[in-house]
């Protein structure tokens, strides 16, 4: 029985395999084989390269992330690095992630000031970062507002909170006149704290500048000497042309955007200027961040003849000071002070 079911299906092969070779069925037999491999083949093909594809384009969007982050990292760095030396008593409350293009995206830093515990709202700081490691400021007019004095000259404000922006004057510029903000204290109501830059009437040393400090009175930063003797000379004798005529502008204060210098540590005050040469260090071991020039720019500046940057080299031509208006009066009985603004204020009610 067995055999005879064997030999039926090798009969039923041995026919299916004359049918083939038959004249007339030969090339739809050829033809539905080849067909039938043809679609396995392409839907072979399709499977593999829908795997690749998707394979691929995981590793890009990690590839891409991982380059993003890596440049949203060094943007951070870079403008948090360089606040360290720049923008008296302003704090920052941390980076936001605002925007997030192919190419590049958004980073915005909340900021504000400390006046005697008194958090006071800042302009924050929008800043661009590529796919490629550019950093660069965001689009826009970020000046401040100017408004003009009835005396003569104008006065400056932060353009998001409208407080008043700190001016510096250096003690080797002539100016037409020094701004002496301190006796204008006496103008505001008595529970009032505010911020006040000092500018000196030469350099002095961070020791020397904490003895003229009253009790009473906050010092919260010390604005360095950074210019060149070609820096103070474009700003003692600024000029301009206007119809081919050629006419001298007054040398103007420094506001606070265009200064540096280093936080003063109340707890640990001989990391102060330590701490201002590392962060120029740390800026300079840096070639391809966004303010590697002005680094080495600073760098230069302070060290003159020096093959090193240090302590020695840090001169001090000013600070900033907070404290409430009775106890910032005192300070003018102060002969080193050579000129005085008001800065950010806030009621101690708030």
């Amino acid at each position: 029985m067995g055999r005879s079911s064997e030999n039926m299906t090798r009969d039923r092969k041995e026919l299916n395999l004359e049918e083939m070779f038959q004249e007339g069925n030969s090339n739809d037999s050829f033809s539905k084989i080849i067909g039938k491999a043809r679609r396995k083949t392409i839907i072979r093909n399709i499977i593999v390269s829908a795997l690749v594809l998707f394979f691929l384009i995981i590793v890009f969007g990690f590839s891409w992330l991982s380059i993003m982050r890596w440049s949203e990292a060094n943007a951070i760095n870079d403008i948090q690095l360089f606040s360290e030396i720049t923008d008296p008593n302003i704090q920052e409350a941390g980076p936001q992630q605002v925007g997030n293009g192919f190419f590049q995206s958004i980073l915005t830093f909340d900021r504000y000031k400390e006046l005697e515990g008194i958090p006071v709202d800042w302009s924050s700081e929008v800043v661009t970062y590529s796919l490629f490691g550019g950093v660069s400021g965001f689009a826009g007019d970020y000046s401040p507002i100017q408004i003009e004095k009835a005396g003569g000259g104008v006065k400056s404000f932060d353009r998001e909170t409208k407080q008043r922006l700190l001016e510096f004057y250096h003690p080797e510029v002539e100016y037409k006149e020094v701004a002496n903000e301190i006796s204008q204290l006496a103008d505001f109501p008595e529970q009032t704290v505010a911020e006040l830059s000092l500018s000196l009437d030469k350099n002095y040393s961070v020791e020397e500048i904490r003895q003229m400090i009253p009790e009473r009175v906050t010092l919260k930063w010390f604005w360095v000497d950074t210019y060149s003797a070609d820096d103070i000379d474009r700003i003692d004798n600024r000029r301009a042309v206007s119809d081919e005529e050629l006419y001298i502008i007054d040398p103007t204060p420094e506001l606070a955007t265009q200064v540096y210098g280093f936080d003063e540590f109340s707890e640990h005050p001989e990391l102060s200027v330590k701490g201002f040469i590392e962060d120029i260090n740390m800026g300079l071991s840096n070639e391809k961040g966004k303010y590697f020039g002005e680094y080495e720019r600073i760098a230069g500046n302070l060290k003159g003849g020096s093959k090193s940057l240090t302590e020695d080299n840090v001169k001090v031509i000013g600070a900033v000071v907070t404290g409430d208006v009775a106890d910032l009066a005192v300070l003018e009985d102060q002969e080193a002070i050579r000129a005085s603004a008001i800065g950010a204020t806030a009621s101690l009610y708030n």
